[in-house]
Order: C-alpha cells, then sequence, then structure tokens
C-alpha cells in the first residue's frame, strides 16, 4: 500500500464523522451492558444464587463480543465508504446487542417474581 492509499484510508469520509459517533455510540452501548451485568452479577447473587452469576458473566461475554463487533464493523463502514462510497454492514451487531438486552430483561424479570411477595 502507497503512503498516499495509507493517508487516504485513514481519513475521515466525511465532515460530519458520522461513523466515528456511530462508533462511540455503541462503544458507549457495550460498556453500560457490561455494568449492568456487572451489577446484576454483584447484588442479584443473593435472589438468584448462581443462575445470577451465569447469566451476569454471559452477558459480560455478549458485551465482549459486541464490543469486538462494533470495532469490526466501524472498520467496514470507514472503509467501504473511503474505498468506493459503499456502506458494508451487517446486522449482527444489532441482534447481539438486543440478545444481551433480552437476557437482562428475562433475569430481570424472574428477580421481580422471585422476591415479590404480595401477601
Amino acid at each position: 500500500m502507497t503512503d498516499a492509499a495509507a493517508e487516504s484510508a485513514d481519513r475521515p469520509f466525511d465532515a460530519g464523522l458520522q461513523t466515528e459517533r456511530t462508533l462511540l455510540a455503541w462503544r458507549r452501548t457495550c460498556l453500560s451492558l457490561a455494568v449492568g451485568n456487572g451489577a446484576a452479577i454483584k447484588y442479584l447473587s443473593d435472589a438468584l444464587g448462581a443462575w445470577a452469576t451465569l447469566l451476569g458473566f454471559l452477558g459480560l461475554a455478549l458485551s465482549v463480543v459486541a464490543w469486538v463487533l462494533c470495532t469490526i464493523r466501524y472498520r467496514r463502514a470507514h472503509g467501504g465508504l473511503v474505498r468506493d462510497e459503499s456502506l458494508i454492514v451487517s446486522g449482527r451487531l444489532p441482534a447481539l446487542v438486543t440478545a444481551a438486552v433480552g437476557a437482562a430483561g428475562v433475569a430481570g424479570l424472574v428477580v421481580l417474581f422471585v422476591q415479590w411477595r404480595p401477601w
């Protein structure tokens, strides 16, 4: 790769830096999922026992995988936009984040029904 080609691959595609802002938003989402799962491991282990730990570590693993996928997604989108102005992305990252949020929601419902004693 020549110096000019390497320099053009590193430059932003647009002045608004949309792909970079999207990367930062996905990273904030992954970080908040990791923090939420870490809190679930710490505070829900009394209510659910080993299940809370298992679900929490599963959520942490999904957060790490989502972080890696958001970086890959950014590099593909940026590279495609710089090379030939086409956007190349997949739906794996949104599906993974949806699965992580769904798992956290199920864990929350389980805790609600385990802890809820209306009588």
